[in-house]
């Protein structure tokens, strides 16, 4: 019965597993910033400039194949940085929605991020707080400061908050040393950071047996288990 799976398949179905992207046509022109071929494309298949990517069994981003379903074409082009094609679908007056801001991260295109900004397109949260933490997520520490910078208020960027964001998703340019301490151990511990915790169960004016740290960390465990 494999053999005949096999014979099933398409004859570049190892090919386009080992790129790992959406392999419909249109797809690959936005990720490519191919505006004369998108146009082109949609123009000649009529394809509703406000349709939404149909997900690809060869997709391997894990934001995406989460995503995937709700994405339209011109939040696709801002994932990729495409600055041409989504110049195209806003001038055809594709509605610009506060998604971009993180897409936008995740494309890493300068220009598209102050597009937004000097368009005022709507932030999720007012703050820049959400943005900048997605820029940490993604390890665009270019991106990130400058939201610290322009944007960030009130030294979010030296808050607890933000010294959680860096351990989650092991970002080490931001991480404050100021903030391993008692008050953190749950996180510590949490992210696999062994050494920190080390120390921490070193220090003699540090008691991990206090109520709401240990209710914390067997919380943790618990979700770890189910």
């Amino acid at each position: 019965w494999v053999e005949d799976l096999e014979k099933e398949l398409p004859d570049n179905f190892y090919e386009k597993r080992n790129e790992g992207e959406n392999d419909s046509q249109i797809c690959e022109f936005i990720r490519k910033d191919m505006i004369n071929e998108f146009v082109s494309y949609i123009t000649r298949n009529s394809v509703s400039l406000i349709t939404k990517i149909q997900p690809s069994i060869y997709e391997t981003n894990s934001f995406l194949l989460k995503n995937i379903c709700d994405l339209s074409l011109i939040e696709y082009a801002v994932f990729f940085g495409s600055i041409q094609i989504f110049n195209y679908l806003r001038l055809e007056g594709v509605e610009l929605t506060p998604s971009l801001w993180s897409l936008a991260i995740h494309g890493r295109n300068s220009e598209m991020i102050h597009f937004l900004e000097d368009n005022h397109v709507e932030l999720e949260d007012k703050s820049y707080k959400q943005v900048f933490y997605e820029s940490i997520k993604c390890h665009h520490n270019d991106i990130a400061n400058y939201f610290i910078n322009n944007f960030i208020q009130s030294n979010e960027d030296n808050s607890q908050d933000a010294f959680n964001q860096c351990l989650k998703y092991y970002n080490f340019a931001f991480l404050k040393s100021k903030f391993i301490s008692e008050s953190s151990i749950c996180n510590l511990c949490k992210y696999d950071y062994c050494a920190f915790v080390d120390d921490l169960l070193k220090d003699k004016d540090i008691d991990v047996n206090k109520k709401e740290i240990f209710n914390i960390l067997l919380i943790q465990f618990q979700m770890i288990v189910i």
